[in-house]
């Protein structure tokens, strides 16, 4: 196979795990490479074995078995501003964007999950292509069940002056902790062991990346602890599910300025009228 070639193949067996809704176990990968492309068993191992080689993919063990994920050995572009980078990485792509160093761990993989990607293109608009949102500096943003805490340091870093970061699993919070160390936000996140309590319209942007139930149950409370204008990210529901977020937060008052989908999960962006 000559170099074009394989570049060409390399970049389909890509797109077979970016666009699957589900988790590949190496020899489901193997075997979805084999039967599309037509080739021996010993060359998809040797092509799967060459993108792991080059830092695209890494193999992953739970549960006793081995999945096969996007590598997070350097840094990926998420959205047109936000890059998430490792720790050990000192690579700088070209560019203007804002690098989010973050801890591969338990709550977070390679930042390839679409409610991740979704959530931070989300964020990427309000601050830098929405003319319909009035964030400024001083603003104070909330960010319900933060996990790895990425994107509460993403509002932090495009310009909200802090944030507070609401999480009940101990794993998550410890990992959150460290991320928010590493980025020197521990001045600008505070990190709480809890759930969000109605509020009294303190914040201007809360993002939320939570199932379905959960999201319409804290709708009530979004209402009361955003500001008037007040921005809400809304992710971790299904296409099928996208009526039932919406109809709950328009009996709120809000109002729809920003919508994406991807691999069937979706995302809003909502204004608080």
């Amino acid at each position: 196979m000559r170099p074009p070639e394989l570049k060409e193949i390399q970049e389909k067996i890509l797109n077979i795990l970016y666009q699957s809704d589900v988790r590949l176990t190496a020899q489901e990968y193997l075997k979805k490479i084999k039967t599309q492309y037509s080739l021996p068993f010993s060359e998809a191992k040797k092509i799967l074995q060459g993108l792991v080689d080059a830092e695209e993919l890494s193999y992953h063990y739970l549960y006793g078995s081995t999945y096969v994920e996007k590598s997070f050995l350097k840094p990926v572009r998420i959205s047109p501003h936000f890059i998430l980078k490792p720790p050990w990485s000192t690579a700088s792509p070209a560019g203007n964007h804002i690098e989010i160093i973050i801890e591969p761990g338990i709550s977070f993989g390679s930042g390839q999950h679409p409610t991740t990607r979704l959530c931070l293109n989300a964020i990427d608009f309000c601050f830098f292509e929405n003319q319909r949102t009035s964030l400024q500096p001083g603003d104070i943003g909330a960010d319900i069940g933060t996990g790895s805490g990425v994107l509460a340091m993403a509002m932090c870093l495009a310009g909200l002056s802090s944030c507070t970061a609401y999480e009940i699993d101990p794993v998550s919070i410890r990992e959150a902790r460290r991320n928010i160390e590493l980025n020197r936000l521990s001045g600008k996140i505070h990190l709480l062991e809890d759930t969000m309590k109605t509020g009294e319209n303190s914040f201007s942007m809360a993002c939320a990346n939570l199932r379905y139930p959960t999201l319409v149950s804290l709708s009530e409370t979004l209402s009361s602890s955003l500001k008037e204008n007040g921005v809400a990210v809304l992710s971790g529901f299904r296409e099928w599910e996208k009526d039932l977020v919406l109809n709950s937060y328009a009996e709120k008052g809000f109002a729809l300025i920003w919508q994406r989908d991807d691999k069937n999960w979706s995302c809003f962006v909502l204004v608080k009228k």
